[in-house]
């Protein structure tokens, strides 16, 4: 019941701000995010609407175009994606993620399932980015489409925590999880969580306690918390929170249970001291 209540909610904040042509409005992108000038086709293409690139279910880019590779694409072997259907596009003078909320995984409980199909993660995550349109560590939503259930948002160059753990041998992606069987196992965050406390991550906590605190403030809080969704920008070094499909929103039911578990996450993932019971 409280699953329809919220999708209930975020569907009507959602419809309300398209309604009151809170899109219309042009924030400038986030400072480390892909401008139509930095795509290397654009000189021989020009800046029209197109698709550049795949993403696949590790975050990493895959081009379309010859002349692309080199900008986006960082490791030769594409890990298939899981569910829904993430690439780079140009649209409308922006370069953007175009999220589009379709598939589960066939062993996904029945809920996600069902969920899926009434919209409930797609409405969350639109409800979510438009709250945060205007804080400069969350990607612009520039569009979204409700017949299609997609999400237009600004493309960020970088490259995550996990990339960064990944990157010191650590085997955190899933594309050498998948082959040991290791995809779901229940020890995984544990080894993730070890590795980025033990390869630096200090670096990143203030951040990400200013940022957990600024998105908190504006009624969201992340409960999909990992290192895959944190973003360092490549241009400026600058942390970005990426994925808000299963973000709790002030206004829903059980914001406050589930605040307090969004804060146990994230002093769990990144060493914070967030209080426990959802307090400030």
């Amino acid at each position: 019941m409280s699953a329809a209540a919220r999708l209930f909610a975020v569907r009507l904040e959602t419809v309300k701000a398209l309604l009151a042509r809170r899109l219309d409005e042009n924030p400038l992108p986030v400072p480390d995010a892909v401008t139509p000038s930095d795509i290397p086709s654009v000189a021989e293409l020009g800046p029209g609407d197109r698709v550049l690139a795949e993403l696949d279910q590790d975050g990493f880019a895959f081009a379309l175009h010859p002349a692309d590779v080199p900008f986006f694409n960082r490791r030769s072997e594409k890990m298939p994606r899981l569910r829904y259907r993430l690439h780079v596009v140009l649209r409308r003078g922006y370069v953007c993620v175009r999220k589009r909320f379709i598939g589960q995984p066939r062993n996904a409980p029945a809920s996600a399932h069902l969920y899926s199909l009434l919209g409930l993660f797609f409405y969350n995550e639109a409800a979510a980015l438009l709250r945060l349109r205007d804080l400069p560590s969350v990607p612009r939503i520039r569009d979204l489409h409700l017949t299609t259930r997609t999400l237009f948002i600004d493309y960020v160059r970088g490259q995550t925590l996990q990339h960064q753990v990944a990157e010191r041998g650590q085997k955190v992606l899933d594309i050498d999880l998948a082959p040991l069987g290791q995809l779901f196992d229940p020890e995984r965050d544990r080894r993730e969580i070890e590795a980025f406390a033990s390869g630096g991550g200090e670096a990143h906590r203030g951040r990400i306690e200013e940022i957990v605190r600024a998105m908190n403030a504006r009624g969201v809080a992340p409960l999909d918390v990992k290192l895959g969704n944190v973003l360092i920008g490549e241009k400026t070094g600058a942390l970005y929170w990426v994925d808000f499909e299963r973000a709790a929103i002030e206004g829903a039911p059980r914001y406050r249970e589930q605040l307090a578990e969004h804060h146990d996450l994230v002093n769990r993932w990144f060493g914070l001291s967030l209080p426990g019971d959802g307090g400030a």
